[in-house]
């Protein structure tokens, strides 16, 4: 029977085992996971069909913050976790395993997941209780299932570090880096700090780290499920509930003294394993097991009757060639009401967990702001938006499409069995300081499931006007502007084109302790310090108009509305104006002379727009050139008069190239291009006044206006973006070769 492992599955789950032990030192850890970065340039594979292990190796890449810290370790693991655990499924676990309250409360307080005011109440309550069952310690609320959860997935705790240095010496024991005899004694060193237990391990009995890092690069095995050991033991698993076990996929085969074995599709499940040993008092040793065989296990252990093959005489293929990817988790449906157990999807050649995390992986590093999970006929296309353009990835076949759905799913905790209507929610991460939220949305379509997960990146939002783009002159007037006491200043421009960050900049400006600022949105795509930000939530009725009636009770100084949608909204927002606060808000007009029509057809008055709104922005996001590939081309007589110059000018413009850096595209981030108009007084009178439409247009070009195609055009003389951009997006005439 083979027991090595796919080795290029493995290496990464290795190296972030060992390294989270402390048996795996910083520098070896750097230089295997360089070792593992060798990918295919993603380049190579935008038009094609990939492979799976091409894919894998394409996208599971170093993510790295600003001050180059590699991130990818600490999303791995926000991705991969186990699921959260709940107040109920820790009641069954206390319930049957039967832990002393003392036992369950000390590790808690000795890594500061319970204060230390906490802790003694809970000790003095379990005193006056006497031994039995623990659970009162969640049902009283001295322990919640949320703090539990959070100290079970902070991989510096103690409690943390000593469950992946009991699973680095069990894998240890395995591949022969640690005698059998040997084993006993290490097991013994695990009551110690995590450092002083490595140290004593790289000293005593030989465990250093260019040993694990020389054994991890030749490939290592892990312990599988023997037929022997097939057989489940009847009086080990009845200390668990039997829906625990088919949630998390588990089969508990023996124990023995300290040791706890479980039989596992998932042996790297940190979090898991720690919970295990906090209720039960055991190291957990995981041993692998295809889901399908666990289920069977599980099948036979609730029957009370076993079977005469044992499931690896059944399935002995599933010997034969070792599994791809023994550490992923293979997403499951919940059990719906009324069966046995949900259907459950099972991917051989490759995890769906691991796929889905490579997938976001790989979507960060290259600054995507979506991706597309696209079903085809007999496949799945996936594509990234990159700086507002699709890119197609790579196509992920049949057998993946169903394990990958259900996996984005669990982590936006939508139903897994429902595939007839379309589905919402979120998940988020934390990367540091970095907070990274994924809004999910899902829609039936002819063949299976879309999905769009949009990345909601904290760090990508500029928060200076230095960054959005406006020419000098019209930085000067949108500081006017945001400087007035009351009024309302409107960014307009289709979806898409950077209205809500535009906002966001203006509330930063304006945040100050002697402001109070309330925002209405739908959704809050990014949360503020320091400003009270309220979500539209049509489901109980609160609206964009019913919010802000409400907000104006709350005494606020600076009001933003993320998008005026109708009459009730334009009257509010006028009233709110013009009784002394500045509001602020978006509308889709497709210029910035254009939102007076606009507000006008939502049926806001002339004369009160002419007196509430103080400055109106229309704005278009361009994708700049990539600095590594741009080349310089002459201007032609026809780009030249577009772009407001001589015809027989002697200027050279820049174009795109594309590079490996920027996917072949020729671009590589974006910037807004502005028009600014401040409703000054001289123009109040116009714009009260329906005929005089071209007296407002020519009073506006004398004050100087730069308008949307004068100030694009500059940034193409400036060799910032491209004239093909610019005609694109600002609908100039694109000339014939």
């Amino acid at each position: 029977m083979p027991t090595t492992a796919n080795h290029a599955e493995l290496v990464p789950e290795l190296v972030r085992l060992f390294h989270a032990a402390g048996l795996l030192g910083e520098a070896e850890y750097q230089a295997c996971f360089k070792r593992q970065q060798k990918h295919k340039p993603i380049l190579e594979v935008l038009t094609q069909d990939v492979s799976l292990g091409t894919l894998r190796d394409l996208l599971y890449a170093e993510v790295t913050l600003r001050g180059s810290q590699p991130a990818s370790e600490s999303l791995h693991m926000g991705l991969t976790s186990s699921r959260a655990v709940g107040e109920r499924e820790l009641i069954e676990l206390l319930a049957l395993q039967r832990p002393t309250a003392q036992a369950l409360i000390e590790p808690l307080a000795a890594d500061g997941a319970l204060g230390e005011e906490a802790a003694r109440l809970a000790i003095e309550e379990a005193a006056r209780r006497g031994a039995g069952d623990a659970s009162w310690l969640l049902t009283d609320g001295h322990v919640s299932a949320g703090r539990v959860h959070d100290w079970l997935n902070d991989g510096r705790s103690r409690h943390s570090r000593a469950t992946a240095l009991m699973l680095a010496l069990v894998l240890a024991r395995h591949n022969e880096l640690l005698e059998e005899a040997d084993f006993e004694g290490a097991l013994a060193l695990l009551e110690l700090p995590a450092d002083d237990a490595c140290a004593r391990l790289s000293g005593e009995y030989g465990l250093t780290s260019a040993l694990i890092a020389g054994r991890i690069d030749e490939g290592m095995r892990l312990p599988f499920l023997t037929p022997a050991e097939a057989e489940p033991d009847s009086g080990t698993a009845a200390n668990f509930p039997m829906d625990f076990l088919r949630r998390r996929s588990l089969a508990p085969v023996w124990r023995r003294g300290p040791l706890l074995a479980v039989a596992t599709a998932e042996p790297f499940d940190l979090p898991l394993w720690g919970l295990l040993r906090w209720v039960s008092g055991c190291w957990v040793q995981p041993l692998f097991a295809p889901t399908q065989d666990i289920i069977a296990l599980l099948d036979r252990l609730n029957r009370g009757a076993a079977e005469p093959e044992s499931p690896s005489e059944r399935r002995p293929e599933s010997r034969l060639t070792p599994p791809a990817a023994p550490m992923a988790k293979t997403a499951q449906p919940a059990p719906a009401r009324g069966t046995a157990r949900a259907e459950v999807f099972v991917a051989d050649s490759v995890s769906a967990v691991q796929l889905v995390s490579s997938l976001i992986e790989g979507a960060i590093q290259k600054r995507a702001t979506d991706i597309h999970l696209e079903p085809l006929a007999g496949a799945m296309g996936v594509r990234y938006r990159i700086d507002g353009e699709l890119h197609r990835v790579a196509t992920v076949p049949a057998a993946l499409m169903q394990p990958v759905v259900s996996r984005v799913k669990v982590l936006a905790e939508l139903d897994v069995t429902e595939r007839r209507r379309p589905q919402d929610g979120h998940f988020e991460l934390r990367l540091g300081e970095r907070a990274i939220d994924f809004r999910i949305s899902t829609l039936p379509a002819v063949h299976g499931e879309k999905i769009v997960i949009r990345i909601l990146d904290s760090a990508r939002v500029s928060m200076g006007l230095d960054d959005l783009g406006l020419l000098p002159d019209q930085r000067r007037l949108f500081e006017q502007m945001i400087e007035r006491p009351h009024g309302v200043i409107l960014v307009t421009g289709p979806t898409g084109s950077g209205k809500t960050t535009t906002l966001y900049t203006a509330l930063s400006l304006l945040n100050v302790e002697n402001r109070n600022l309330v925002t209405i949105e739908d959704p809050v795509e990014y949360q503020l310090a320091g400003v009270n930000q309220v979500q539209v939530d049509s489901h109980i009725g609160m609206g964009f108009a019913e919010g802000l009636r409400s907000i104006l009770r709350q005494d606020p100084d600076v009001i933003m509305v993320g998008e005026i949608r109708d009459g009730d909204t334009v009257q509010i927002a006028m009233r709110a104006a013009l009784t002394g606060h500045l509001v602020l808000s978006t509308l889709h007009t497709n210029s910035a002379l254009g939102t007076i029509d606009a507000l006008v057809q939502l049926g806001a008055q002339r004369f009160m727009v002419a007196g509430a709104v103080m400055g109106i922005l229309s704005q278009r996001l361009l994708r700049l050139l990539c600095p590594g590939c741009r080349r310089r081309q002459a201007i032609r007589p026809e780009m030249a008069r577009q772009l407001g110059l001589e015809e027989t000018a002697k200027r050279r413009i820049w174009r795109p190239v594309g590079c490996g850096d920027c996917l072949g595209s020729g671009y590589q981030g974006r910037e807004g291009t502005f028009e600014v108009i401040s409703l000054s007084e001289e123009l109040r009178p116009l714009v009260a006044d329906p005929t005089a439409d071209a007296a407002l247009v020519q009073a506006v070009r004398q004050q100087g206006m730069i308008c949307l195609r004068t100030a694009a055009a500059r940034k193409v003389i400036e060799g910032r973006t491209s004239f093909e951009e610019v005609a694109r997006k600002i609908l100039f005439e694109i000339p014939a070769a």
